[in-house]
């Protein structure tokens, strides 16, 4: 159905939800860090770049993503969603990077050798790390943001 939902009272209860719905031509995916999914609002750093790719590291700070940097690849990763992790970290969802990693609509996008972006193409040097962090959706740096599990360190 459409309209407002309003919950009141107390104890628990359930709620159903049929599907999540994300649109790819939303306002909330026009500008760097816009996003909708699963977000989580913990960790302790503040001067992040919304719309950089970050990892929990495991002093409970959030260190930009890179490649060249295997330390910063295997973690959990989000997209900042502003400039202070309280502010919100996506987890899984569309996003609007702050750099377009230019691939073709579709296609995976890679941890990338420049710190808290994403690349087109899988990184391929020596001692880099590989780890797919989504999908490209187009509109100038959105992707479905859905990092995989896996990661392999090029030999």
């Amino acid at each position: 159905s459409q309209g407002n939902l309003e919950l009141s009272g107390s104890g628990t209860g359930q709620i159903e939800v049929d599907y999540r719905l994300f649109d790819t031509g939303s306002s909330t995916l026009t500008s760097a860090g816009g996003g909708m999914g699963d977000s989580v609002k913990f960790g302790d750093s503040s001067g992040l770049t919304a719309g950089d790719i970050y990892m929990l590291d495991t002093d409970g700070t959030w260190e930009p993503v890179d490649a060249d940097a295997g330390g910063t690849t295997t973690g959990s990763l989000a997209v900042a969603l502003s400039s202070n992790a309280t502010e919100g970290m996506l987890l899984r969802g569309l996003v609007k990077l702050d750099s377009d990693p230019s691939a073709n609509i579709g296609a995976p996008v890679y941890v990338s050798t420049t710190a808290g972006h994403a690349q087109a193409t899988a990184p391929s040097t020596s001692t880099e790390f590989v780890r797919v962090v989504g999908y490209y959706m187009g509109n100038s740096g959105q992707i479905y943001f859905n990092p995989d599990n896996t990661w392999v360190k090029v030999s």
